[in-house]
């Protein structure tokens, strides 16, 4: 068994400890809303998302256009694993994987941010190192859909490259905007999208920390990809 597997076994009992306090169901949809397209849409963007105690956290990165299903056909194609939203599930995906002897990727599980007083609906990564260093971005529903019936997603993604064991927070690349890039590279040429691009959004801060004390710089783009049916 090698050295990352080891880490993940030793780590699985602080996991069961914390069971108690992960959330058993996912927050309400937000309410429904109409708009003419996504264009309309990146201006109403949120600055960040909300973190530990209510703290600003990072900046929001990424706007999806598309069905549930049409955006996890497309992520899982491009090769990304989608992680549970639960601790219990992100656990018990975890050990599944350790058992059947292929990468961890479902564990460890995001913390839970809020976008309009709700947590992510969906979390998504690419394991480099597993439990330390890992590509990974969230999405929330925004409540919004364009003329033809497709959602409109936040989403803030940024790199994880070590781990900050005394809080068990992940120690992120402070360049979001790489991140971003990357994220729109693994989409390239997919013919589940129909399109990608950069939108500017003005009220996205440029530089600061979030509610870890990590700090963050971008460009003040989101990138805005639209998944075909």
């Amino acid at each position: 068994m090698g050295p990352a597997r080891r880490a993940a076994l030793a780590a699985l009992p602080a996991a069961f400890l914390a069971l108690s306090l992960d959330r058993l169901a996912p927050d309400p949809p937000p309410s429904p809303r109409a708009v003419a397209d996504w264009r309309g849409a990146a201006a109403e963007l949120p600055a960040r998302d909300a973190g530990r105690f209510g703290r600003p956290g990072d900046p929001l990165n990424l706007l999806f256009v598309g069905t549930p299903e049409a955006i996890r056909a497309a992520l899982a194609a491009a090769g990304w694993t989608e992680i549970p939203l639960t601790l219990r599930a992100s656990l018990a995906a975890g050990c599944l994987e350790l058992l059947e002897g292929r990468t961890l990727a479902s564990f460890p599980p995001m913390n839970d941010y809020r976008v309009g007083g709700r947590r992510q609906d969906m979390n998504w990564a690419k394991v480099v190192t597993p439990i330390a260093a890992r590509h990974h971005f969230r999405l929330w529903r925004s409540g919004a859909r364009d003329a033809r019936g497709r959602e409109l997603w936040w989403g803030s993604g940024n790199y994880d490259r070590s781990v900050r064991w005394r809080d068990l927070s992940h120690v992120p690349d402070p360049d979001m905007d790489a991140e971003r890039g990357f994220i729109l590279s693994t989409l390239a040429g997919s013919a589940r999208v129909e399109s990608a691009a950069l939108a500017a959004a003005p009220q996205v801060p440029r530089a600061g920390v979030n509610d870890k004390g990590y700090a963050f710089a971008d460009d003040g783009n989101v990138a805005v990809v639209v998944f075909a049916p």
